[in-house]
């Protein structure tokens, strides 16, 4: 074959499982990925942070164990030992992600990549490194074609730098460590393509304040390659991705404040979840700040001083560590979108609901077209521009995405909140059934929550929150609903087993209609 039918740019949710299809539709594909295949979800985030959450429910059952009649010994905290558990996680799973791109013959190049010519995606690295991907590129029968190369030189601090233009950026330097590279030469290698891919993901975001860069203040991703625990821990930012981890710390013993500068925690979902999470939260030891904002960060004798203000004013938050989790943007570096004349919009590549770029024949998908973050959205979305490629006539729906918060307790949504059906002028029935009053719940010891359904007048599902025992879970059956317009009868009407926590949702749909049977 003289190209290949399919370029992928990112190896994460979106990337492979675009790759997967792809190839499962009869297309050559070729893949590239700088770092490990699964990006930020597998490596830095989903996946390592949800192995932290198992440790810490144990380490929080454990020292519950009294109220289910067992007495245990002293409990020992080995955080390293967790931290190793995690990784051996995340590497089983980035195992399996290789062997399925192996078994699907996808050519995986390794290096880092970049797009900005149509028709070809660039391979960049030094010469040794771009023969490698020149010679397994020709065993599979096309023909890539050098690019200009530049030579190194090294600086006095004993790493080297190379000048390298990216698109939304300014040329700049670049410097990377050159133990065994000194004196060779880098450059790029064009791979032709028929169909471009652009899965880059998402880099955490920062917000402009001073003290950003100093020892101990460390974003989502570095948080988790530390193996020592902190004394205490203030996170930055009230989202998902900080009530996670501020809840995971916790329940280790660290003392943690979350700074919060809207009113609310997670001010993007249903609003009464958060006003019932809030208070839960403060009750296992959670300093909570909202309406408060991050002045600046300093440095006192070997700690850190986070400066906020609040509706009291000004004070400092003294901490060993800091966490910053403002959120994540785009990462379109390596995509010349400028000189391509790709649309973008705050910072994402724009797209329609086919994963079509304004360009003929590009595509993009998950984090890079920003919208909704998450990886299981990537990997649809990366469905739907494989699919769109090899002629079928897909499209994404993202009326009934999921989304779980791995709190305690989790939380979970889909479709539709109140708000946003307030703001559509659009009239709805709410029905609600408590955890409390759920057998399973109950003797699990987790009574804290509840089911929340969200029905137009004919009784259709349009949204729905979870808060609760296994949330994350539990939000599929209304996922379901909502994707299939099914009512919330048709939903009660399922029968469901018992004592299970399923039979919460069911009694959520009964009580839509004015029928819940186990509430008074």
């Amino acid at each position: 074959m003289e190209k290949f039918d399919v370029g992928i740019l990112g190896g994460g949710p979106g990337g492979y499982v675009c790759a997967l299809r792809a190839v499962q539709l009869g297309l050559s594909v070729v893949l590239i990925e700088g770092e490990r295949l699964g990006g930020t979800c597998l490596n830095r985030g989903c996946i390592p942070t949800k192995a932290l959450v198992k440790s810490a429910e144990l380490w929080r059952e454990i020292g519950r164990a009294e109220e289910f009649g067992l007495a245990v010994g002293e409990r020992r905290l080995d955080f390293a030992r967790v931290m190793e558990r995690k990784d051996k996680v995340v590497d089983t799973l980035v195992g399996g992600v290789e062997q399925l791109m192996k078994a699907g013959k996808i050519q995986v190049v390794r290096g880092w990549g970049a797009f900005r010519e149509p028709g070809f995606l660039e391979v960049e690295g030094d010469t040794d490194q771009l023969e490698k991907v020149r010679a397994q590129l020709g065993a599979s029968g096309v023909q890539t074609e050098p690019g200009i190369f530049v030579e190194k030189a090294g600086d006095k601090s004993g790493r080297a730098d190379t000048r390298v233009e990216r698109a939304g950026e300014e040329t700049g330097k670049r410097t990377e460590p050159v133990a065994e590279e000194m004196g060779k030469a880098r450059g790029r290698v064009r791979i032709p393509v028929r169909n471009v891919v652009l899965a880059t993901g998402s880099l955490p975001a920062r917000i402009p304040v001073a003290g950003m860069d100093l020892p101990g203040v460390v974003t989502s991703d570095e948080i988790l390659s530390e193996t020592e625990l902190p004394d205490s821990l203030v996170v930055i930012g009230g989202g998902v991705i900080g009530l996670e981890m501020a809840s995971i710390y916790q329940a280790f013993g660290v003392r943690v404040s979350v700074v919060e500068m809207l009113p609310s925690l997670l001010a993007t979902i249903d609003e009464e979840i958060p006003k019932r999470l809030t208070p839960l939260l403060k009750k296992s030891g959670l300093e909570i700040l909202t309406k408060t904002a991050v002045k600046g960060i300093r440095r006192e004798n070997d700690r850190l001083v986070v400066q906020v203000e609040g509706a009291k004013g000004e004070r400092g938050l003294e901490a060993e560590r800091v966490l910053v989790a403002t959120g994540r943007k785009p990462n379109l570096r390596g995509i010349d979108a400028e000189g391509l004349g790709l649309e973008t919009e705050r910072g994402a590549l724009r797209v329609n609901r086919k994963m079509e770029t304004n360009l003929p024949h590009v595509y993009a998908i998950g984090d890079a077209v920003g919208g909704i973050m998450l990886a299981h959205v990537a990997s649809t979305e990366g469905i739907v521009a494989a699919e769109r490629i090899a002629g079928l006539s897909s499209e994404m729906d993202y009326r009934a995405i999921p989304s779980a918060i791995f709190t305690y307790p989790e939380i979970a949504t889909a479709g539709a909140s109140e708000q946003e059906l307030k703001e559509r002028g659009t009239a709805y029935k709410v029905s609600k059934f408590p955890f409390s009053a759920n057998g399973k719940a109950l003797a699990l010891g987790e009574p804290l929550g509840l089911v929340k359904i969200l029905a137009d007048e004919q009784g259709v599902v349009l949204g729905g929150a979870i808060m609760g025992p296994q949330a994350s879970s539990l939000i599929q059956e209304l996922t379901l609903a909502i994707q299939e317009g099914l009512t919330a009868d048709q939903v009660a009407r399922t029968v469901h087993a018992h004592p299970t926590l399923p039979e919460a949702v069911m009694e959520a749909a009964h009580g839509v209609l004015g029928k819940a049977l186990h509430l008074a």
